[in-house]
């Protein structure tokens, strides 16, 4: 459908704008459906190798609702805190793993009968039920929104964020400082939008309208 792919550049934002309704709806559909592990048309390379869209590909539509509760994230999120627990708080959690123990057996004692405890390590399951997941907590949405992207790439490896309408939800100046902090930590970002915006200092523009007629605009003095 394009004429070149779109190319994900340290100091640049991809920008496709899609002024058809029912193209960019199926676009972005198909795209959050690849995310999720389905097949379709997208290819995501990096180095000229194909990634799987359903581990390197993030569709972000609700920036209220952000998904935290995504399972690959969860099961990285709590690879690090077992890590964190046996690694650098090793003497803390074999200390806490202890005491534990010793608090189980005295249960058993004032029981006065025969009980049994299930063995193993005590602490993951501890912290699972006092229900340990990450949080944001940015005063903003935009706030928030650098905070998931921080999670997102410190615990997944080569990310791509595709954000839906982002000029709908975020002026001129907040798009900005998320563009700052992509280019100073270096994620990969590529906005979909239905209308085009004035181009931002580092957005590259590429255009579909209506008749599918494709233009390119890298540069905001391309525009008159």
């Amino acid at each position: 459908m394009l004429s070149t792919p779109l190319c994900l550049r340290e100091g640049t934002v991809p920008v496709l704008v899609l002024e058809d309704p029912r193209l960019f709806r199926s676009l972005v559909f198909e795209l959050s459906s690849q995310a999720q592990g389905e097949p379709g048309n997208f290819l995501l390379s990096l180095d000229y190798e194909p990634l799987d869209c359903a581990e390197h590909l993030r569709v972000l539509r609700d920036y209220l609702q952000l998904p935290l509760e995504d399972r690959r994230l969860q099961n990285r999120f709590w690879s690090r805190v077992q890590w964190t627990m046996r690694e650098l708080l090793a003497p803390q959690t074999d200390a806490l793993q202890q005491q534990i123990s010793g608090y189980l057996q005295q249960v058993a004692v004032a029981l006065d009968r025969p009980v049994r405890f299930s063995e193993g390590e005590y602490l993951p399951p501890l912290l699972k039920a006092l229900r340990c997941a990450p949080v944001l907590d940015g005063e903003t949405p935009l706030e928030r929104l650098i905070q998931y992207l921080e999670l997102c790439s410190d615990l997944l490896k080569d990310q791509c964020f595709v954000l839906v309408n982002a000029h709908l939800y975020f002026s001129d100046a907040e798009l900005t400082e998320l563009f700052r902090m992509a280019g100073y930590e270096k994620w990969k970002l590529l906005l979909i939008e239905r209308r085009l915006s004035t181009p931002l200092p580092m957005e590259s523009v590429c255009l579909l309208d209506s008749s599918l007629c494709e233009l390119r605009l890298d540069l905001p003095d391309e525009i008159g």
